[in-house]
């Protein structure tokens, strides 16, 4: 859907903050509605850890060495003793091919372990020098129930696109009862209803309509997507805010939903990209990250700045998104955003992106983000601190940089 160089408008006082659209197969942008403003978009998600142990397991790199701390009691990296944590893990099923002797893994056998932590693990019965691994993570993956051949083959990898951190026979609790996450009604008001959607709303009916939904700023820019959600408009009535504006009341929004915390960053963006440094700063580490996707999907709006030495300001660089932040700054100016494959920190074969011309970073008080990132590794093998990572992936995509 390309949409990013739309501007819509709307003939009234007050803003407008959402249009409601759908493409055509051949290419033609449906506006639904556009909207005031939706109430119901920030959500808190529902905690859904599980915990799965994962049997007959050698790990390698982090997690091998996540484990040998846990056997030997031995601190975690940020000097803690309690259950180690891993970073997102990602465990594939390759299933054999009938009559083939290979192996495939469509994403239907694939899951993502979100925020694992590593509650345990004891040898394995059958095989002391492997070991069964307790960890508890939110699962994301396929959610029903399925029996996998003996001969199928479970492997662990350090991330989405990272590289491989060992194999199991299986994954005990992975094929438990998992509901899919309920998507909260969503209300829109102050909408000014497309010619579809009047129709819909005389002659109500159930259908296969898709929607996405589209954040603009005051100036009527496309700042951000929601993903595709159905167009359910289970209740509607005249809006408060006057005219023939209508609130809309849809049985299922996005799945996918910003948090609370991150409001005041799209507050912010709404009033237009940031033409002053460090504003992202203000933010907890989830606002950064939010400010960080901002960022990016206004890619390419300005391009990089012409000179070829970018000074990068690392007074408040006390995480990873900010890190992102203030990187995609340097690069690109306020509100920028420097692309690159992070995965290439966790082994990702891309092994990184350069940029159109090689450039010198000054890295400006560097020590802040050495000193508040030095528990923090990502790395396959878990023994590099990020900070470090980050330096010889810009070094090896032809970035010079200077730590100052």
């Amino acid at each position: 859907m390309l949409v990013e160089e739309a501007v819509w408008t709307w003939e009234r006082a007050l803003p407008l903050k959402y249009v409601l659209v759908s493409e055509e197969w051949d290419g033609e942008l449906i506006v639904w509605a556009r909207c005031a403003d939706a109430d119901g978009l920030f959500v808190e998600p529902a905690p859904r850890r599980e915990r799965l142990t994962l049997v007959e397991c050698a790990p390698t790199g982090r997690l091998l060495k996540a484990v040998e701390r846990v056997r030997h009691r031995a601190p975690a990296p940020d000097g803690s003793g309690g259950p180690g944590g891993l970073g997102h893990l990602d465990l594939i099923v390759d299933r054999p091919e009938p009559g083939t002797g290979a192996f495939c893994s469509p994403d239907a056998h694939r899951w993502q372990l979100l925020d694992p932590v590593l509650l345990g693990c004891r040898p394995s019965a059958r095989d002391a020098s492997l070991v069964d691994v307790t960890v508890e993570a939110e699962v994301d993956g396929p959610v029903w129930h399925r029996t996998e051949p003996a001969d199928a083959r479970w492997r662990l990898f350090n991330g989405a696109g990272g590289a491989g951190l060992g194999n199991c026979l299986r994954a005990d609790g992975l094929y438990a009862h998992r509901p899919l996450p309920c998507a909260p009604p969503l209300r829109l008001t102050g909408c000014e209803p497309g010619e579809r959607l009047l129709n819909r709303l005389v002659r109500s009916r159930a259908d296969g309509d898709r929607v996405t939904l589209l954040a603009l700023d005051r100036s009527g820019r496309v700042m951000r997507h929601q993903e595709h959600m159905p167009l359910g408009v289970v209740a509607s009535r005249p809006s408060a805010l006057g005219g023939a504006l209508v609130d809309l009341w849809l049985g299922e929004g996005p799945a996918v939903r910003p948090v609370p915390a991150v409001r005041p960053v799209w507050d912010a963006w709404f009033e237009g990209p940031p033409a002053e440094r460090g504003a992202w700063a203000a933010f907890p580490p989830e606002g950064r990250a939010e400010w960080a996707a901002f960022a990016a999907a206004r890619q390419g709006a300005d391009g990089p700045l012409p000179d070829p030495v970018r000074h990068l300001d690392g007074r408040h660089i006390t995480d990873v998104p900010a890190l992102v932040c203030a990187l995609g700054e340097a690069v690109a100016g306020p509100g920028g955003h420097y692309q690159q494959c992070w995965g290439a920190l966790r082994g990702c074969v891309c092994g990184g992106e350069r940029p159109p011309a090689p450039f010198t970073l000054v890295w400006h008080d560097a020590e802040v983000a050495r000193r508040a990132l030095a528990s923090v590794s990502v790395d396959t093998a878990g023994g590099t601190p990020y900070v470090d990572d980050v330096l010889r992936l810009l070094e090896k995509v032809g970035i010079t940089v200077e730590l100052r």
